[in-house]
């Protein structure tokens, strides 16, 4: 008797499991499909039956992690999510602040925080030095492609080469994506760009692996005030990066 309590006990545990694994993989899908996708489009993607994705899915409708995108029957990531990223990025803002503007102060430039929503980089958080001649972009999303500028490039670097070409997919024809995914690396000296998003003014950009995900840590400056600091600017971020990690580092809590 006792036997059969502790085997239904671990098919209990372990079919609980699986009900997870299969809805972080029907949000996944979801989220490469921002536009929606059917019950039978997630299904086929999923490799699961259709009657097992509607069970699914209508588990996370109600907890609002899922929405109907009023598009024939489909679903798409509801607004749950996006509550707890922002709560996910308050978080790391918190945490990260006192650092931005002591590296702003250090530089005398505009330094910032950045992160990968979905395809596309945005900035969290940025300090911005009082001088005449500052760089000078709102928090938000940045409408350029990630993986032309140095932030980009940093976050790429260390995340899984699925996850990469994704990203990359959706911002490139195909015929360019595994050319440009062979040039995807990680970056432990730093990334940097030069005039790609605004004409005179470069990027220098640290990865920066934490317990909330991975992110950015990147100074923006003048092509004209750059030259010749580029060791100085790269070393002062790669302090800061060391300083963020010790306390919120995703290795201390591996």
């Amino acid at each position: 008797m006792i036997s059969e309590m502790m085997t239904g006990e671990i098919e209990s545990k372990a079919g609980g499991i699986q009900v997870i694994a299969r809805a972080a993989d029907v949000l996944r899908i979801l989220a490469r499909n921002s536009a929606g996708l059917s019950l039978a489009g997630i299904a086929k993607e999923a490799d699961l039956a259709r009657s097992t994705v509607q069970r699914i899915v209508q588990a996370l409708e109600a907890e609002g992690f899922v929405e109907s995108s009023g598009s024939a029957g489909g679903y798409q990531l509801g607004p749950a999510l996006s509550e707890l990223v922002y709560c996910r990025q308050i978080d790391i803002a918190s945490e990260v602040r006192p650092h931005l503007e002591r590296l702003s102060a250090e530089l005398k430039e505009t330094v910032a925080l950045f992160t990968l929503s979905g395809s596309k980089l945005s900035a969290i958080d940025r300090c911005i030095p009082e001088s005449l001649l500052r760089v000078v972009f709102p928090v938000g999303a940045i409408p350029h492609p990630a993986h032309e500028l140095a932030p980009g490039r940093a976050i790429l670097g260390e995340l899984p080469e699925d996850q990469v070409r994704t990203i990359l997919e959706s911002t490139l024809p195909a015929e360019k994506v595994e050319k440009e995914l062979a040039t995807i690396e990680p970056q432990p000296e730093g990334a940097r760009d030069t005039g790609v998003y605004i004409r005179g003014v470069c990027g220098f950009s640290v990865p920066l692996r934490t317990q909330f995900g991975v992110y950015a840590l990147c100074a923006v400056l003048p092509d004209l005030r750059a030259e010749g600091r580029e060791g100085i600017i790269l070393s002062a971020l790669q302090r800061s990066r060391v300083q963020i990690e010790s306390k919120i580092g995703s290795d201390r809590f591996d």
